[in-house]
Order: structure tokens, then C-alpha cells, then sequence
């Protein structure tokens, strides 16, 4: 046991391996370190799932013991509620086919939000992981037709979940924020498009040889292109659930 635990921290403290070293060239040279691994230097450094799954253990705790999950749970209250709301206009609609058809519409869109924010709410590292493939045909369609036949999926994937290591620190310190300032913390994870877009330009652009203006705009491209992806996801969803209500309750 104390051998385990004498190497872990070791991987965890190393100046030479490991978290610590890994974490620091993230910071100051995230580009150069993610080219040295593309190129087979990659002894040095920490995994970046490895990397991931450690920062979103480390987010869990500290949303836990900030309370700034809070947040996230009344708005979920607020979607149970409204979904209350429009499954009683239901019952109440009687023979009236319209009303109902166009309140059970309404409680089946609040319900698939509602599951989509208690899902965000409680499994973080499912969702990063479940939507890492739309992260990756964000990147490989913005970033451009030579990239894409010059590094393939995995090598996208190796600085794309680096850029989500970074990514999860940043709220870890939003997190941290909550407990001296509620409204500040709040204003700041309303910048989290434009941190996401910031660490995909950090991480890309030694890769991809591109200026950091030109980075920086297929980054926001990215970012963009991905919320669309999962936004027309969740369209499509409440879409289909909607005509599959009207077609069973007509």
C-alpha cells in the first residue's frame, strides 16, 4: 500500500513526469508540448485522458464543497415546475384535442431539457467524453482540408482534450470564485465560450502552423460549430417526440 501510494504521488509531484510537469507545460507552452507528443515524446507526459478524468474528479469535488452547483439545480427546479405546469393544462384540456396536443408538446419539450440539464448537472465526465466526437468533427471540418489529411482523428483528439483540460480548470476556479463572490462566478461561466474557443487556440496553433489571429478565428469557428451540433441535437429530439405525440394523441 504505501508503494501504491509513494507512486502515485511521485507521478502526481514529479518536476520531471507526470501531473505536475504536464499541468505546467500546459500553461506556458500547451502548443509545443502537444507537437513534442504528436512526434513520439510522449514519456514525459501525463496521458490526456489520464489528464481529463484527474481535472473532472477535481471539478466534482470542488462543485461539491463550493455549493456553486446550486445554480444549475434551480433552474432545474424551474424546468420541473413549468413541466408540472403543462402536464396539468393537459389533464385539464378535456375533449379539447388542440389544448392537449399543444400543452403535452410543451411539458415534453421543458421534460428533454430538463434531462439534458440534470444530466450536465451530474455526469460530467460522461457528457465530455460522450461529446468528444462532435469536438473532433468541429475541428477537423474548421480547421481546414490540409490539416485534416496532415494529422488524423487521434492526433485531433490528443489536443482537443488537452484544450478540455484547460477548459475544467477554468471552471474549477469559477467553482473557487462562488465562495467569495456568487454574482462574479456567474459572470464568468457565461464566458465559457470564449475560454473554450481561447484553450483550442492555445492547443492548436503550433499544430496546425497558423498565425494566432488565424488560430484564433477557426477556434471560435470550432466552438461555435460545436454548440450548433449539440443544439440541433436537441432540437431534433424535442422534433421527433413532439410529432410522436401528435401523431398518437390524433
Amino acid at each position: 500500500m504505501k508503494f501504491i501510494f509513494e507512486n502515485l504521488l511521485a507521478a502526481f509531484l514529479s518536476k520531471d513526469g507526470g501531473v505536475w510537469f504536464t499541468l505546467k507545460n500546459l500553461f506556458t507552452r500547451p502548443g509545443e508540448m502537444i507537437v513534442e507528443i504528436l512526434n513520439g515524446k510522449r514519456r514525459r507526459y501525463f496521458s490526456p485522458f489520464s489528464m481529463l478524468i484527474c481535472s473532472l474528479t477535481f471539478y466534482v469535488v470542488i462543485l461539491s464543497l463550493s455549493g456553486s452547483h446550486q445554480e444549475y439545480r434551480e433552474f432545474e427546479n424551474k424546468l420541473q415546475n413549468v413541466e408540472e405546469t403543462y402536464s396539468i393544462e393537459s389533464e385539464n384540456a378535456g375533449n379539447d384535442k388542440d389544448t392537449e396536443i399543444n400543452a403535452t408538446a410543451k411539458k415534453t419539450a421543458s421534460k428533454i431539457l430538463g434531462t439534458a440539464v440534470s444530466f450536465y448537472n451530474n455526469h460530467y465526465t460522461l457528457l465530455y467524453m460522450l461529446t468528444l466526437p462532435f469536438f473532433v468533427f468541429a475541428a477537423r471540418t474548421c480547421y481546414g482540408k490540409v490539416n485534416r489529411k496532415r494529422y488524423n482523428r487521434a492526433e485531433y483528439v490528443v489536443a482537443i482534450v488537452y484544450a478540455l483540460v484547460i477548459v475544467v480548470l477554468y471552471r474549477c476556479i469559477v467553482s473557487l470564485v462562488y465562495l467569495a463572490s456568487p454574482d462574479f462566478s456567474s459572470r464568468m461561466g457565461s464566458w465559457m465560450p470564449l475560454i473554450i474557443a481561447t484553450a483550442f487556440t492555445v492547443c492548436f496553433n503550433k499544430m496546425m502552423g497558423f498565425s494566432i489571429a488565424k488560430t484564433a478565428w477557426r477556434s471560435v469557428l470550432t466552438t461555435t460549430f460545436y454548440f450548433m451540433l449539440l443544439g440541433s441535437l436537441l432540437i431534433m429530439a424535442c422534433i421527433v417526440f413532439i410529432i410522436y405525440l401528435y401523431v398518437k394523441l390524433s
